[in-house]
């Protein structure tokens, strides 16, 4: 080869090597670190109520893994936490409608691990729960009628509704503050919001009841005669006046007595004209904001959490304030498994004042919770994997 074409090419040869098999490339690849280190989920022994039906069980179990692998596959990095995760199962004695429920609950935590079975341990704690509101709803009486008690929710997505608040302090741990998530298929919820229209009629209803009850009170400790009755009553006084004296006394007693006398149907009017003065001005509120409310104002949600004849105004925008729900049974597919999940409640709880679980909840809270629709959709055709 001429030398002249020769040496250049060498020299661009070696110029090359220096780039692509850097002395440094090696050593570089394996001191680089990555700036999460993953740790593994720990799996923990479930938690089971006795006597479950095992073909349902097997059901159940099926659906909770799934929940724990798109947790773990969703990138909810364990951020220095040890995370552990376990299967929760309960029979439906307790439910309103006779679906199974269950849950995957895990926590992720910065110190001795805890047991999950016993709860969501010390650590910040992500679980979700199949075919129950508990985590969310309280119960709220209304005309002799329970209703669901929710925090504010607000959609995110078709189907995903959304709520947050703290947690109260108490001996074994700090406030926390809570995230919450009901997942249902799209279009549809698994309960129905009451009305201001819907409660004020039914808040009417129960001040009547009430009102209905003081009279059967007020009866049975100021029993009432008949008109035959008092007739007679009053003759007979009259006679004993008449027999103990005569002629302008007994004329003047007659007619004190009878100026003074009052029937007892007249003095059971009086006294529960009194007592129930208060439930007729409650009465009388409720049925001014029904008359005289707009249309707009009487279809947003009624919250509420007092009795009725202890409401005032509506509690929208007020701390911790909670709205009215019922159940929503048409929702519910009668056809498939009771352990089937039909809607599903993610709760994410965590202590503001840790760094590390501020960073896991910037993580939970951006997570695509849509996907989970998918997989109710799945498991109601039988093809959840």
């Amino acid at each position: 080869m001429n030398s002249r074409i020769y040496r250049p090419l060498c020299m661009l040869c070696l110029v090359l090597a220096q780039f692509v098999y850097s002395p440094q490339s090696n050593a570089q690849s394996l001191t680089r670190t990555p700036l999460v280190t993953t740790t593994a989920w720990q799996k923990q022994e479930d938690y089971m109520e006795s006597r479950l039906p095992g073909k349902l069980v097997t059901e159940m179990k099926k659906t909770v893994g799934s929940l724990a692998s798109w947790a773990q596959r969703s990138g909810v990095d364990s951020l220095g936490c040890t995370p552990a995760w376990c299967g929760a199962y309960f029979s439906n004695k307790t439910n309103a409608f006779p679906l199974f429920k269950y849950e995957m609950r895990s926590a992720f935590f910065t110190g001795e691990v805890g047991f999950l079975n016993a709860g969501a341990g010390k650590g910040s704690s992500l679980v979700i729960t199949a075919n129950d509101l508990a985590i969310l709803q309280q119960t709220f009486s209304l005309n002799g009628n329970d209703y669901l008690s929710l925090p504010a929710m607000q959609q995110t997505h078709d189907g995903v509704q959304y709520a947050e608040w703290m947690t109260e302090k108490d001996e074994t741990a700090e406030a926390r503050r809570a995230r919450s998530w009901v997942i249902s298929y799209a279009g549809r919820m698994p309960y129905s919001i009451l009305s201001r229209k819907q409660y004020l009629e039914e808040a009417k209803k129960e001040i009547a009841a009430d009102k209905q009850k003081l009279k059967e009170d007020l009866l049975q400790r100021i029993p009432v005669k008949t008109a035959q009755q008092e007739e007679v009553e009053q003759k007979r006084e009259i006679e004993s006046i008449g027999a103990m004296y005569s002629g302008a006394t007994r004329d003047s007693r007659v007619r004190s007595y009878l100026a003074s006398y009052k029937p007892d149907s007249v003095y059971f009017k009086e006294v529960f004209a009194d007592q129930s003065a208060s439930l007729d001005a409650d009465s009388l509120l409720l049925d001014h904001l029904l008359t005289k409310s707009s249309a707009d104002y009487l279809e947003k949600p009624a919250f509420v959490s007092v009795p009725a004849h202890d409401f005032r105004d509506f509690e929208d925008g007020k701390p911790g304030c909670r709205m009215l729900a019922k159940w929503n049974m048409p929702y519910f597919d009668k056809n498939l498994s009771l352990a089937r999940p039909q809607f599903l409640v993610v709760s994410w709880q965590f202590d503001p004042a840790v760094p590390t679980a501020v960073n896991l909840d910037k993580v939970i809270s951006g997570l695509d919770y849509c996907a989970l629709q998918d997989l109710l959709i799945a498991a109601g055709t039988g093809s959840l994997k």
